[in-house]
């Protein structure tokens, strides 16, 4: 009868796709921010107010290494700490988090306003520019307490299973935003500034929806007042690869600039401007895929359900490549269309442009993979390995191979130094896990290093909520642990319990037709795994009447149980103890 049941990734599948929507929703709102922000405000001006946003973005990408470091670190801690029933941990690291945040935004306040005459200069070589340069630059160092603070707590709501409240408030700021460009530019007459003034209108509106969320009680999240320096330091382990990722792009886009100026001036920087947009394009399905996996794959991790892992990993990644193939090639025929849409309009600088961004594609097909491999790598405990290759993917590969081929290939150098830095560090990443992989002792498998647990599961399936499946999983179990080594009578018990939390889920009211059932022998023990999609139900509060007999049994046979909500999961462990 065990060769009738195994498991299935239809559950997890259909988590993985209930986030997919809203986050791709956010991710869109926030690249909104590059976006749409910079085709407005260059048809309002003109391109040369497109080549300012892009010299900008060096400190941009700095705000986003500092929100990254905390937020996406804090939020993977959290998401683990639930997987583990650890709550106290997840509310530390929200607290933590959030007030490191607010520190690192106030210290590049400051310290990019005493160093503001150097930093401008560094940023903007061309002396036409530089004006207009310095006000936007002021405008955005402004805005770096309440943008990194926002979204280093906002990074915490799909973790926390509040996916569409995270996207309802990063589409609210940036609409706010886009509108507020119009404004700021067109009926105040503020110029590039504008810009950086909309973007900051747009999270104050955010910070007061977020607090009407937060007193309205329609959020509900773990919080600690307790503050620990060592979880800061886990929180940064966590976030480390996102942060490095942010400032080696923020070295990256001032060294690309200065090469594709000195290249082909302005029309170089414009150019690499647009291949930035289209990677803000792309970035909203990628950064959807990871946004849907990593809070999945931290939970699974914590509950070292790593058959769960394995397939919301391998969901992500082939998602990634069919994004990719289609970016490149629809994209790719809508270059010059493109262009004109930025209000690109000379000829050279046009067809400069759409040749760019057509090179510059084809970097996606394997990058994509990349990104959301070392985000995996971050989630299993590979921190400094994941460190290496955003370190790769950021500057430390793309600066000299960009160097080398501009050197040899003139402007179309540079924009092949993209594509071709993927493919090194794909190769890279496949030689790196095979040596991993020798070392593990058979902890780890595969070119993408999937773990086994150091104690197999004794069952691990998916089943349907109907009588039959039910039954049957019970007869499976019994006969499991006894070929284990349990004694006859525990191991009925623990057939019994299976049976009976099956039931019980099965009856509530809508809760999703599949099951994952995960059980393990510890020392004697044998402890079961319940997951189901559905409203929250709680098996040891529960009293209705009509299940009332089934949950006195359930009390019954079990020695403990527990039950946690995450991610919009019913997630109950029971303990059966053997003697």
């Amino acid at each position: 009868m065990t060769e009738a049941y195994s498991r299935s990734d239809r559950l997890l599948r259909k988590k993985f796709f209930q986030y997919l929507l809203p986050t791709m929703i956010t991710y869109a709102a926030l690249s909104l921010n590059e976006f749409v922000d910079s085709m407005l405000v260059s048809n309002l001006l003109d391109s040369d107010a497109m080549a300012i946003i892009s010299l900008g973005m060096p400190v941009m990408l700095v705000m986003a290494a500092a929100y990254s470091l905390l937020g996406n670190g804090g939020a993977t801690v959290y998401a683990l700490s639930l997987g583990k029933r650890d709550h106290e941990t997840a509310g530390r690291s929200l607290t933590c988090a959030t007030a490191a945040g607010l520190a690192l935004g106030l210290l590049l306040l400051l310290c990019g306003n005493l160093f503001f005459g150097p930093l401008s200069r560094m940023l903007c070589h061309d002396a036409e520019l530089l004006p207009e340069f310095r006000t936007y630059l002021r405008v955005l160092l402004l805005s770096s307490p309440l943008l990194i603070t926002t979204l280093t707590f906002v990074s915490f709501l799909p973790a926390a299973g509040y996916p569409r409240h995270s996207t309802f408030m990063n589409v609210v700021a940036n609409i706010v935003n886009i509108a507020m460009d119009y404004v700021y530019i067109r009926v105040f007459g503020m110029g590039v500034e504008g810009a950086a003034w909309a973007t900051l209108t747009g999270y104050v509106t955010a910070v007061l929806i977020l607090a009407v969320m937060i007193f309205g009680k329609k959020i509900r999240l773990y919080v600690s007042r307790k503050g620990s320096l060592g979880l800061i330091r886990g929180i940064a382990v966590k976030g480390g690869p996102d942060a490095l990722t942010q400032i080696g792009f923020s070295l990256q886009f001032a060294v690309i600039n200065a090469l594709a100026g000195n290249l082909a001036g302005t029309a170089g920087i414009v150019a690499f401007s647009l291949c930035i947009q289209m990677n803000s394009i792309v970035s909203i399905f990628i950064g959807s895929l990871i946004g849907s996996s990593v809070p999945l794959l931290s939970v699974l991790h914590g509950q070292r359900d790593f058959r769960g892992e394995e397939g919301v990993l391998k969901t992500a990644l082939k998602g990634q490549l069919i994004i990719a193939i289609l970016s490149v090639a629809v994209l790719g025929l809508l270059a010059p269309q493109a262009a004109a849409l930025y209000n690109i309009t000379g000829v050279a600088e046009a067809a400069l442009a759409a040749r760019a961004m057509r090179i510059y594609l084809l970097t996606f097909i394997v990058r994509g993979g990349v990104i959301i491999y070392f985000r995996y790598l971050m989630v299993i405990g590979f921190s400094g390995y994941a460190s290496l290759v955003s370190a790769l993917d950021g500057f430390a590969a793309i600066i000299p191979v960009a160097w080398i081929l501009s050197k040899s290939l003139g402007t179309d150098g540079l924009w092949f130094a993209f594509p071709v830095t993927a493919i090194l560090i794909m190769i890279f990443i496949i030689i790196r896990n095979r040596m991993i992989e020798k070392r593990s002792d058979g902890r780890l498998r595969g070119i993408l290093l999937l773990e086994h647990d150091a104690a197999e599961p004794v069952l691990d399936v998916t089943i349907t909520n109907d009588a039959s499946s039910i039954s049957g999983i019970s007869e499976v179990l019994q006969d499991v642990c006894e070929r284990s080594g349990i004694d006859g009578h525990e191991a009925m018990k623990a057939a019994l319990a299976v049976e009976e939390m099956a039931v019980y889920a099965a009856n509530k009211k809508d809760q999703n037709a599949y099951m994952d059932i995960l059980a393990r022998i510890y020392k004697g023990n044998v402890e079961i795994d319940f997951r189901s999609l559905g409203p929250l139900f709680d098996p040891f509060e529960d009293t209705d009447e009509d299940m009332i007999e089934n949950i006195r049994l359930l009390r019954g046979i079990a020695s403990k149980i527990e039950n946690d909500y995450v991610l919009g999961m019913n997630s109950t462990r029971i303990t059966i103890e053997a003697v």
